[in-house]
């Protein structure tokens, strides 16, 4: 590699790129604009797919899973491999088969993904316990989709090259397209979830991405020919050295695409774990980071980038600091916490890539300098896929992620300090105060909360200050600022431990002892002797669980999510009770009598099956049990092969006639009566739901129970707890049709 970089304003740390510094483009003929519009919908077409069948494969793989969201974490580092894989095909393939021949060839590799379609799972793709669920996920995806993401994954790099070789308008600086393609992956990325999931079942998403496919060959096939009629190096390239970019700047480019990439997939764990796991949200975090890519290779937007870095560094880190901190001291505030966590991505990209766009190289050097970003993006989806599950307990890269962030403000310019601006700044400063406090007094905050607000802007000015004069220090600061808090987090509990279905921490808070998934308590337990046996939170004795087992009177209970084993505490010599538990480690940690004995204590029988819940009852004899409890909540997220119709069946079916499923439907985001209301009726079912509870360590709950006895169901709705559950709105939910929308608070 040659010490050759495209030179920059030392002064300024712009780019004197030539498309950025002529004041028109050369004539544009008739012939130039169609291939232009033909290569801008390519790309857009091809982004759009290849965003729309990310959530469409996990969808399809995520009942094997429980709705972890690790899942999502794990599938990005997987396509950001297969991204990279792609990157390097694109630039080794138009490096050695030039404009003549690499077409071609490449339209006989664009056929190879039919092969694939419609896109399916495996046969028997069903992780057994002893599976590494990482491993077993991975190898799933490539059998599913790897062939015709690896295919699609090329058609950034490519489109642009071909363009260059197409001589187009702006075909010295095809980079514009570059921006095209990530507003297709950005419409493609929310149209899932807001159009295509709700619109369509499974088996049509997948008949109409196929098809989507042969369009996007079709176009593929268009700009082929295009470039075979005329194939002409850009001839206008002023200023632009001969040559591959220096070590020093394929280096930068690396880092610049690392950081926001990181703090994406770091932003999506912490999103999920500590504030609220709900999938939907799990698209914002992705959202704002293709957000900045169009802003930043936008071409109106490029001129002015360079000045708007320092700034979005000062806001991430700021941002960044309100979302990790405030999911503890600001939980009331949910809204606030996950617009800075998604502001935080977005504004550190924008600097990221704005830093990527005024370095951006020559045409010739184009599929070099993506196969360079795509690295970066692939390490951190590494880094947050791999390496932070195997060596922290917690979501800690989120932390270590953003203290990074100053070093995107090396090498740009300080701003000049005038007295206006000096005032100006003051005058920001107390406006956002006395926003702070109008916000106080209106919402109602604690003493606590108000001043981590107020505390965030006086970070927001210490950060600035030293993000323009010593951001190396910055960084060194946050750092020691991170590891600090780990220090802490971890000191403050007796046990943590993350897996691949969440991070989990023991503490001992006010005589009992808390399991907590991310900020969500999944069960208590009291230490002293005296109440050592009572069960707590949702499943206490005065609330619609006792009155259950005192209506039922079973003798052999099934429940589906273990959490600390409180309902154990029902058990007596006569009881048999099977849990199943799909995380190992949660079993483990209800089985450990230093942190919970419910199981231990119980004097009836008890066995814990590892595995997920709709897997191993398809596994269990028909007419089990007297009661079966569904409680397979992650903090907010729905496990919704559990819920739909097919999955109730299942259920069902392991439930003696005069028998109870009785399902956990407590959620502050999503409201499942609809869905169970549904259910009731097509399978002709009595629906009665219940809400309370009452007594020490109790939790209110509201829990619905669906049986085919009448008299089961008379005896509950004669409690003062229990009424009917209303029959409309009803939503079904089957294995072919779901949205989480159409049940969103």
């Amino acid at each position: 590699m040659t010490d050759t970089a495209v030179p920059t304003d030392r002064t300024t740390d712009r780019t004197t790129h030539p498309s950025d510094r002529r004041g028109s483009a050369r004539p544009e003929d008739e012939r130039g604009v169609w291939v232009a519009v033909l290569f801008a919908c390519t790309t857009f077409v091809g982004a759009s797919l290849l965003f729309m069948v990310q959530p469409l494969a996990a969808k399809l793989i995520l009942p094997s899973f429980g709705g972890s969201a690790t899942v999502w974490s794990t599938s990005s580092l997987l396509f950001q491999v297969l991204l990279l894989a792609g990157y390097v095909y694109a630039h080794g393939s138009t490096q050695r088969l030039g404009a003549r021949w690499q077409p071609r060839a490449h339209l006989l590799l664009l056929a190879l993904p039919l092969l694939a379609l419609p896109i399916a799972l495996p046969a028997q793709a069903a992780p057994s316990a002893g599976d590494s669920p990482v491993l077993w996920l991975l190898r799933t995806l490539v059998l599913m989709v790897g062939l015709p993401f690896a295919v699609l994954s090329t058609t950034g790099p490519l489109i642009q090259r071909w363009y260059a070789w197409a001589g187009g308008p702006r075909s010295d600086d095809p980079y514009f397209l570059f921006s095209g393609s990530n507003l297709g992956s950005f419409v493609g990325l929310l149209a899932y979830p807001f159009a295509v999931e709700p619109l369509l079942t499974l088996t049509q998403q997948r008949t109409w991405w196929s098809a989507g496919f042969v369009v996007f060959m079709v176009l593929m096939a268009a700009c082929a020919l295009t470039v075979r009629g005329r194939t002409a190096e850009p001839g206008a390239r002023e200023a632009v050295a001969a040559g591959r970019p220096s070590w020093r700047q394929a280096g930068l480019w690396c880092l610049w695409a690392f950081l926001p990439s990181s703090l994406m997939l770091a932003a999506t764990a912490h999103l999920s774990t500590d504030i609220a796991a709900v999938p939907l949200l799990w698209v914002l975090p992705l959202a704002a980071y293709l957000a900045s890519f169009v802003l930043a290779f936008a071409r109106t937007t490029r001129t002015v980038s360079a000045t708007l870095v320092l700034p979005c560094v000062v806001l991430a880190v700021t941002t960044g600091i309100v979302s990790g901190l405030g999911s503890t001291a600001l939980s009331s505030l949910v809204p606030l916490v996950v617009g800075a966590n998604v502001v935080s991505v977005g504004v550190a990209g924008f600097a990221a890539h704005a830093r990527l766009a005024a370095t951006r190289p020559d045409p010739t050097q184009l599929t070099f300098f993506y196969l360079v970003v795509s690295v970066g993006g692939a390490l951190g989806g590494l880094l947050n896929g791999v390496v932070a599950p195997l060596l922290f307990d917690g979501v800690w890269e989120y932390f270590l992620t953003v203290a990074l962030l100053p070093v995107l403000a090396i090498g740009v310019p300080a701003v000049r300090l005038t007295p206006r601006r000096v005032v100006v700044g003051l005058a920001t400063a107390a406006a956002a105060t006395g926003a702070v406090g109008l916000l106080s007094v209106v919402s109602g905050l604690g003493a606590v909360q108000s001043a981590v607000l107020v505390a965030a802007g006086l970070v927001a000015v210490v950060v600035g200050w030293l993000a323009m004069r010593a951001p190396a220090l910055l960084c060194v600061g946050l750092l020691i600022a991170a590891v600090a808090v780990v220090v802490v987090q971890e000191r403050s509990s007796l046990l943590t431990e993350r897996t691949f279905y969440g991070s989990y921490r023991v503490r001992a808070v006010d005589g009992q002892h808390r399991l907590l998934h991310g900020t969500t308590i999944h069960g208590t337990q009291f230490l002293d002797e005296a109440r050592r046996d009572v069960p707590t939170t949702y499943y206490a004795s005065d609330g619609p669980v006792g009155d259950l087992m005192s209506v039922v009177e079973p003798t052999d209970v099934g429940v589906v999510g273990l959490g600390a084993g409180a309902i154990a505490a029902y058990g007596t010599a006569d009881t048999h009770l099977r849990f199943f538990e799909i995380d190992p480690v949660v079993a483990r940690i209800a089985e450990d009598e230093r942190w919970f004995s419910y199981l231990g204590d119980s004097p009836a029988e008890v066995d814990v099956v590892v595995g997920d819940g709709r897997l191993m009852m398809e596994r269990e004899p028909e007419s089990s049990f007297d009661l079966l409890a569904l409680d397979a909540f992650s903090s907010d997220s729905i496990p919704v092969h559990v819920l739909t119709r097919e999955g109730v069946e299942v259920f069902l079916d392991r439930v003696r006639p005069d028998g109870v499923l009785a399902v956990h439907i407590s959620n502050r985001v999503f409201d499942l009566r609809p869905v169970l209301a549904a259910h009731a009726r097509d399978l002709g079912l009595r629906a009665v739901i219940g809400t309370g509870g009452e007594g020490p360590g109790a939790e209110t709950s509201v829990w619905v129970a669906l049986t085919r006895s009448d008299a089961v169901a008379d005896a509950l709705t004669d409690l003062q707890r229990w009424e009917p559950l209303p029959t409309s709105p009803s939503v079904e939910w089957t294995d072919d049709y779901s949205s989480v929308l159409s049940v969103l608070r």
